[in-house]
């Protein structure tokens, strides 16, 4: 009776439970972490089944589902949770962060890595911090993000690239620029006018030996590798739409507000003798305006303009990313505006468990123009030299002068803009394709390919009815293409070795090739007479073609291995062999290696009970590279062609030097990683970088046939140190505030030069190369103004004049005679900044988020080349002036910048040395995402944010010029920075 009892309450049980799973039912819920923050896009899936959806932006999620179901929640950064779907209807969650699931995934030499296990130094910015800014380049919005990365805008023009470098210049004569990668593949900087910054998943930079030298040659100066985004395998289609619109003006007025009004320019002409009272009277009765002319010059609220469309998602075996991207900014300067159309495709689908591909097809096409009148010239750069006195608008009219200005006798900008139009267009495409097999546990093979292109064409004219040149327009047609095709084969095998798990092993081999062809024509002739007949056909005279081809090569073998001892030692060990087409056939390899170490100690026993320490990682690597960025035929003698009697003649045009090699570079480093009270992370590395056998253009007496040969000669040495910091002052639910600072100290030195010189000026820069000292600028050393004569003075130079004066206190070793050769020595003062950085805000509160970023430069110098020009009035008379001139000596006893009335002011010496160190508001941004709340009422709209940013809205500097940006020994006319508002727009959907 019992067994029966018991028999009969089994099945009924088994019964009640086969209904109550049966049963299905919505079950709700928010999921948080430990702070009690929400967390949106968290993976809420039905397990073993492709039932599933995400939390919204403020944690919630809705999910149908049988009652028994089990349900898992996972998230990025955090460890996943499961639970059993019961009678409740409401479940919320709260993930927990896990070591292991926080580990980044980072993109190393042809492969990726957990950050946890990169043996190497290797920064991440996120995709995040370069979307929605108002500046078509993607480096623009990368400055002062990662320790050691120099970068600067050294123009306004919407198109400007800007410079980059590593950790300092690795180079006295080849390239400093770092090798950069757009998803595995090599580009050519410029690319990055070409890409859409709301494509781009994130931007790694790869600092030290350890993780550049799998590159070989080519990573001498690092490597910046430009991942854009994919899909999400079995997520349902995510589709966003962003729009922005603002106005951009000069970041900076303080130079162009300088110069003298009407009235301060008259009286000093008066007051110095340039003119007598009664000519100035003269003057004003038929010119008394007071003109600003840079407000002429320079556009006010010009226009941007950015629209993005991207849609992602995917199936089980197949991802997808899809975006179309608009991008216009008018310049502010006339004739100046850049525009870009870009499209991209990244597709990956397995196509079983063995076999996977993918396939990314990105393009761009964009149409530019520029301002051409900088420099010396008055249509732009040195326009601020019009008198204020004159006035641009035409009186009868009251609009612009068609033609040319009276008095100031320089065309109207507009007119001299629309009478001489330029134009570029470019077409972008750097497709890139892969196949991988992994026919066994742990070998994985890979093919890829990738190609760099890019068609080009320019058109400038110069139409008939411009008045500079009646009747005889002009026209010149240019076309150039170029393509970098990539070819790389790869085997990497993962394996553990014995049964208790802690000895793991990736090795890696393979092949690349690199082939690069460039090809241009032109065209031009002059004489067209119509403006509607400007064809190259429609002028008559001086017809011209012109035709050039170049190519280089590079065929590469690599291996890497990487071995850990339970998740605390690492070692990496890294060796490539390049043979590069730039070289003679005896010296076309070079062998480069590598070996980095990493102690994960937090990982250590002996560290488990301290609480407040999070994370401690020790690491060292040392390693070599080279350097081959130099011209494609440098090392081959080559002829050239002429015309003569109508014939084509045979000359011989460079000397070349076939026992041309490679420049080689080696570096150390040591760094440490610390996280504390799970608020602070502090990063610190020392590097020592050496460069020997460098790639210089040594000078040769003009007797020999040439001006200049390259050889390898000469070495340079780069030392400094990293350092990021971050930490967050307020953590809770509803607040966050995190500062952060980073920056690289960096010094370079001379040690070696060639045909046993010392020193060597090079020619018209001002800088100088000595041994024993950094790069340096060599000048006539200002002495001041001697205030019983008002006579200007310079310091005498040592017998040496590499050697800095010591005694420049010494009124006994100056001259008032000047002479540039006689007088130019060692400055004291560096071409290259020390110190570069960034530091920054990130804020939230609830739904509204706040960014702020500054870019800083110290020990940054400059020569001010304009200053001869506004500071010279007797060199210059008749021209407006700056204001410094009016402190000029006057009388016995007299302290003043500059010398008595009528002799030269402004002499090319040290005065024209300027510290241009500054710090700029890159960005900052306030944006607000909204509520689910009303999300919800649209039954579509999954998220939506509004926000206003500006860009280089405040400059904090001392230098006297246009812009304090310019990374070149010499500023003179420049197109400055400019800053931009702008109200975006984002939707998910």
């Amino acid at each position: 009776m019992k067994n029966k009892l018991h028999g009969m309450l089994t099945l009924l049980l088994a019964f009640v439970v086969q209904f109550t799973f049966a049963q299905e039912k919505v079950v709700t819920g928010t999921v948080i972490d430990e702070d009690g923050l929400p967390l949106p896009g968290v993976n809420v899936i039905e397990k073993g089944t492709t039932n599933g959806t995400q939390t919204n932006f403020d944690g919630e999620y809705s999910l149908s589902v049988d009652v028994g179901a089990v349900v898992t929640f996972s998230y990025v950064g955090f460890g996943a949770q499961e639970i059993t779907v019961g009678q409740a209807d409401v479940y919320n969650i709260t993930l927990r962060t896990d070591a292991a699931a926080l580990s980044e995934v980072v993109v190393v030499g042809y492969g990726t890595r957990d950050k946890t296990n990169v043996v190497g130094s290797v920064a991440q910015v996120s995709g995040e911090v370069l979307e929605d800014r108002p500046s078509p380049n993607v480096l623009d919005a990368l400055q002062g993000q990662v320790s050691g990365l120099q970068i600067f805008t050294s123009s306004g023009e919407p198109n400007a690239i800007p410079s980059i470098r590593l950790r300092g210049v690795g180079s006295l004569g080849a390239g400093s620029t770092p090798l950069i990668l757009l998803d595995g593949f090599q580009v050519d900087p410029g690319v990055f006018t070409r890409l859409n910054p709301n494509d781009i998943q994130d931007i790694t930079v790869l600092k030290d030996a350890s993780e550049t030298a799998i590159y070989g040659s080519r990573a001498a100066n690092g490597v910046v590798v430009i991942t854009t985004k994919t899909g999400r395998k079995e997520q349902d289609p995510e589709i966003s739409v962003g729009v922005q619109h603002g106005f951009s003006n000069l970041a900076n007025t303080d130079f162009f507000e300088g110069v003298m009004n009407t009235e301060q320019l008259t009286n000093f002409w008066v007051d110095s003798g340039i003119y007598t009272q009664d000519q100035i009277n003269s003057i004003l009765s038929e010119n008394n305006a007071d003109t600003e002319w840079y407000k002429y010059y320079y556009k006010e609220d010009a226009p941007t303009t950015q629209v993005n469309l991207s849609a992602r998602g995917g199936s089980k075996k197949t991802s997808y990313f899809l975006s179309a991207g608009y991008f216009e900014q008018e310049g502010l300067a006339f004739r100046s505006n850049f525009d870009r159309i870009t499209l991209r495709s990244n597709l990956t689908t397995e196509i079983n468990d063995w076999l996977s591909t993918g396939l990314n097809v990105p393009l761009a096409y964009s149409t530019d123009q520029e301002n051409p009148y900088g420099s010396n010239s008055t249509n732009r750069g040195l326009a601020l030299l019009a008198q204020p006195f004159y006035s641009p608008i035409n009186p009868e009219t009251g609009e612009r002068y068609e033609g040319v200005i009276p008095g100031w006798n320089r065309y109207d900008p507009m007119y001299l803009a629309n009478n001489n139009p330029y134009d570029r267009t470019r077409f972008q495409i750097n497709p890139s394709a892969f196949v991988e097999l992994s026919p066994i546990e742990g070998l994985s093979l890979k093919s890829a390919v990738g190609i760099d292109a890019y068609d080009e064409r320019i058109t400038s004219e110069r139409l008939p009815s411009f008045v500079g040149s009646l009747n005889d327009g002009s026209r010149s047609e240019s076309f150039r293409r170029d393509v970098l095709l990539t070819i790389s084969n790869t085997a990497q095998y993962d394996f553990n070795l014995g049964n208790d798990g802690v000895h793991d092993v990736s090795a890696l081999i393979g092949h690349e090739f690199t082939d690069y062809d460039r090809e241009s024509f032109s065209a031009s002739s002059t004489g067209q007479s119509d403006d509607r007949l400007t064809m190259l056909g429609q002028g008559p005279n001086n017809r011209d073609v012109g035709q050039t081809i170049a190519e280089y090569s590079l065929e590469s073998f690599f291996g890497r291995l990487t071995y850990s001892f339970n998740e605390k030692y690492y070692l990496n060990l890294t060796l490539r062999e390049d043979g590069s087409s730039r070289f003679g056939r005896d010296n076309r390899k070079a062998q480069f290696w590598a070996v980095g170490s990493r102690w994960n100690a937090i990982n250590e026993d002996f560290f488990s009970n301290i609480s407040w320490l999070d994370n401690l990682v020790l690491r060292a690597s040392i390693g070599t590279s080279g350097n081959s960025d130099i011209g494609n035929y440098n090392s081959y003698a080559l002829v050239g062609t002429n015309q003569y009697q109508g014939k084509t003649g045979w000359s011989l045009a460079t000397p070349g030097n076939p026992a041309l090699q490679w420049e080689s570079q080696q570096t150390a480093q040591v760094g440490v990683e610390v996280g504390l009270f799970d608020r602070v992370r502090l990063s610190v590395e020392y590097y020592d970088r050496l460069t020997e056998n460098m790639l210089i253009d040594v000078p040769y007496p003009f007797t020999t046939g040439f001006s200049e040969v390259t050889e390898n000669t000469g070495s340079l040495k780069n030392y400094g140190f990293d350092l990021a910091l971050d930490f967050d002052v307020v953590k809770d639910k509803d607040w966050s505030i995190t500062p952060y600072v980073n920056f690289n100290y960096n010094q370079n030195k001379v040690t070696e030069l060639f045909q046993g010189r010392d020193y060597w000026i090079i020619p018209n820069t001002g800088v100088s190369w000595s041994v024993g000292e950094p790069l340096s600028f060599f000048y006539p050393v200002f002495a001041g103004i001697n205030p019983e004569n008002g006579d200007a003075e310079w310091y005498l130079p040592n017998e040496n004049p590499d050697e800095i004066v010591n005694n420049r206190q010494d009124p006994n070793n100056v001259t008032n005679v000047f002479n540039t050769a006689a007088l130019q020595q060692n400055t004291g003062i560096d071409r290259y900044p020390p110190l570069n950085g960034g530091f920054g805000l990130r804020a939230n509160y609830k739904d509204i988020y706040f960014e702020s970023h500054f870019a800083f430069s110290s020990g940054k110098y400059l020569i001010n080349n304009d200053r001869y020009f506004y500071e010279n009035p007797f060199q210059f008379p008749g021209f407006n002036q700056s204001e410094r001139i009016l402190d000029y000596w006057q009388e016995p006893g007299d302290e003043s910048l500059f010398p008595r009335a009528g002799v030269q002011f402004t002499q090319f010496d040290s005065r024209l040395i300027e510290d241009a160190s500054f710090i700029r508001l890159k960005n900052i941004t306030l944006g607000y995402n909204l509520s689910p709340e009303i999300l919800n009422a649209t039954g579509f709209v999954k998220g939506a944010k509004v926000y206003i940013t500006g860009r280089n809205l405040l400059t904090f500097t001392d230098y006297l010029g246009p812009d304090p940006e310019v990374d070149s020994n010499l500023g003179l006319g420049t197109n400055p920075n400019t800053e931009q508002i702008v109200f975006g727009v984002d939707l998910q959907f």
